[in-house]
């Protein structure tokens, strides 16, 4: 059975996507998350990611989850500005999560962050391809494109 302080663990893990007054997880998820938990408890996206991985597809009902913290690991990477690490932690994200916008809009954050404009560019771009309705993407593409062209326009 899972454990209610486990359940808000895994609610704050996911950026807030449950509360801890919304419904139990349903009894597949919760099985998954079960055996997930000593890796969640490590707080290292890498561990994680790979017990989920080993999970195969079994752990396919704690995708969501998974993602989401491993993406919360990268983003306390950045935020202490250890930024390849960050990028790592994002790059493992869009592997295991190919199709995950969230993903390829963090690690194009990083990647921003990095001066990597190009490949944030070619990320914010994916990033928008998987959900048209990704706002921020959007912005950063033009963001991206209206400094390329200050920079082209300068450099005549």
């Amino acid at each position: 059975m899972l454990r209610p302080e486990l359940g808000i663990l895994l609610a704050l893990l996911a950026g807030g996507a449950a509360t801890a007054t919304a419904a139990p997880l349903d009894v597949p998820q919760a099985s998954v998350i079960e055996r997930l938990a000593p890796a969640f408890a490590t707080h290292d996206p890498v561990r994680l990611t790979m017990a989920y991985r080993a999970m195969g597809d079994y752990a396919e009902p704690a995708a969501d989850i998974v993602e989401a913290a491993v993406n919360a690991g990268g983003y306390r990477l950045l935020d202490r500005d250890d930024i390849d690490a960050a990028i790592g932690i994002f790059e493992l994200n869009v592997v295991t999560f190919p199709n995950s916008a969230n993903a390829w809009d963090s690690l194009a954050e990083a990647r921003m962050a990095n001066g990597d404009d190009t490949l944030a560019l070619r990320f914010y771009s994916r990033a928008l391809e998987l959900d048209s309705g990704n706002h921020h993407a959007a912005a950063r593409i033009r963001q991206l494109e209206e400094a390329t062209e200050l920079r082209m326009a300068g450099a005549e």
